[in-house]
């Protein structure tokens, strides 16, 4: 079974709880997916319906999410979990339809996630361009080839 930091677990729970459709992507979808690196926060694409806005917005409420540092291409807050960032758009993917049409269930303790697929996560990385990213690029790869995910 995938192990999450205690505090993403967490977060993931509420989102869950409060019935928000999402997409795990970042480094917690890689972990999803079985890479063993390690990942600061939840990065997460929302669904922009009405009613899941509100639903996102009670889950922020119930993690004590502090005031929005809004960004290019997301969102973040702090929160009694961690920092939770809100993917409107990735680099080399886009938004949130962009990264459900290839997302699968996964099965995670008791819940089900929507994880972005293995190759849509290495895409966004290649893309971003950032260090981090670019420094984990090559252990994901080999975890996701190694697994079968990707080739």
């Amino acid at each position: 079974m995938t192990s999450l930091a205690e505090d993403q677990a967490a977060l993931l729970r509420v989102l869950a709880r409060h019935g928000v459709e999402f997409v795990v992507v970042g480094g917690v979808g890689a972990q999803l997916h079985g890479w063993n690196g390690a990942t600061t926060d939840l990065d997460i694409a929302v669904s922009v319906e009405d009613a899941n806005v509100d639903r996102l917005n009670r889950a922020l409420v119930a993690v004590g999410a502090g005031e929005p540092a809004i960004g290019a291409t997301g969102t973040s807050f702090r929160t009694a979990y961690g920092r939770l960032e809100i993917v409107r758009r990735a680099d080399g993917i886009g938004g949130y339809e962009d990264w459900l049409r290839r997302a699968a269930n996964k099965a995670f303790e008791d819940l089900t996630i929507v994880v972005a697929a293995p190759g849509d996560i290495v895409r966004s990385k290649e893309a971003a361009g950032r260090d981090k990213d670019l420094e984990a690029l090559p252990d994901i790869r080999r975890s996701f080839a190694e697994a079968g995910l990707i080739t």
